[in-house]
């Protein structure tokens, strides 16, 4: 692919697949997992999600049909992390299947929804072929991967929480300082940051105190130091683009979610001679198949 080719990219989130919990530990049941199962199974978040491997094998079909460059999905595999999960998303998403694109895939708040995923890395293990990339000091985060002229900068601002209700997300310092030597360190060209956390909600503001990325202000500092000139991320299920903030010069822009019961969707994006062209492309239940909804354009040129 020479750098001055059209690159097209498929932005992926919050599909939050569940499988049927196997082999529950006594620990579980003081876990968070207790309480995250009542709202999966008693509290609405299982029947948002009731269609998902439906509509994850229509839209596993579609990505192989378009000829994708590369795949960015942020996060968001599973519903309470269990391995099971893990391995029932992984095999939805292709992750595995030679006949789909390279990928790029960091991990979800829910990926790391309890101790046990995290110690024993399970979004990693299962999602390893999307981590391939460019690294610091050996460690999995951050990562690069080049696309055309794109430098796509996988990032993870996933981590366990002990508090039932705190969501919040952290880089943490040691990352942050691996990613400013990466981003010092890579060929010119546009970079793109990809997390799970975005910077803010749709109206421009923080997300609420115990949902939000406690350090973003920190990471989106060494980002644009680093020449980032895009964010890409998940955690809120309905996208949304903000081209402005008075801290951060890129915009970002929100995958919303890929299976949620009528907000199901995916970004489609070609990014040619320093211009990002999304669609927006939504899952119609009654053709079962996707359809292009809006479309808007970004520019990436280094300044």
């Amino acid at each position: 692919m020479s750098e001055s080719a059209a690159v097209r990219l498929a932005h992926i989130s919050d599909v939050h697949f569940t499988a049927k919990p196997l082999g529950w530990k006594g620990r579980d049941l003081v876990s968070k997992r207790v309480t995250g199962w009542m709202n999966v199974t008693m509290l609405g978040r299982g029947y948002r999600f009731r269609h998902a491997t439906a509509v994850a094998s229509v839209l596993t079909h579609e990505l192989k049909e378009r000829r994708f460059d590369h795949l960015i999905f942020t996060g968001d595999a599973t519903a309470l992390g269990f391995e099971s999960e893990f391995a029932n998303a992984a095999k939805l998403l292709g992750v595995d299947d030679p006949a789909m694109p390279p990928g790029l895939a960091v991990p979800g708040n829910h990926d790391c929804y309890v101790k046990k995923p995290v110690r024993e890395r399970l979004f990693e293990r299962y999602f390893g072929p999307w981590q391939r990339g460019e690294r610091e000091d050996g460690e999995t985060y951050p990562f690069a991967q080049k696309v055309g002229p794109l430098l796509l900068i996988g990032v993870n601002s996933s981590t366990y929480n002990i508090l039932t209700f705190d969501a919040t997300g952290r880089v943490g310092a040691a990352q942050r300082e691996r990613l400013r030597r990466l981003l010092a360190k890579l060929p010119p060209g546009p970079r793109v940051l990809v997390t799970h956390y975005p910077y803010a909600v749709r109206s421009g503001k923080p997300e609420p105190r115990w949902h939000r990325l406690q350090d973003w202000r920190e990471t989106a500092k060494i980002a644009a130091e680093g020449g980032v000139r895009l964010w890409l991320h998940g955690h809120r299920h309905r996208p949304y683009l903000l081209t402005a903030h008075k801290e951060i010069p890129f915009p970002s822009i929100c995958g919303g979610s890929a299976t949620q019961t009528g907000l199901w969707g995916y970004h489609d994006y070609t990014v040619e001679n320093g211009v990002l062209t999304a669609v927006r492309r939504a899952y119609d239940p009654k053709t079962k198949a996707f359809t292009d909804r809006e479309t808007f354009q970004l520019g990436l040129s280094v300044k």
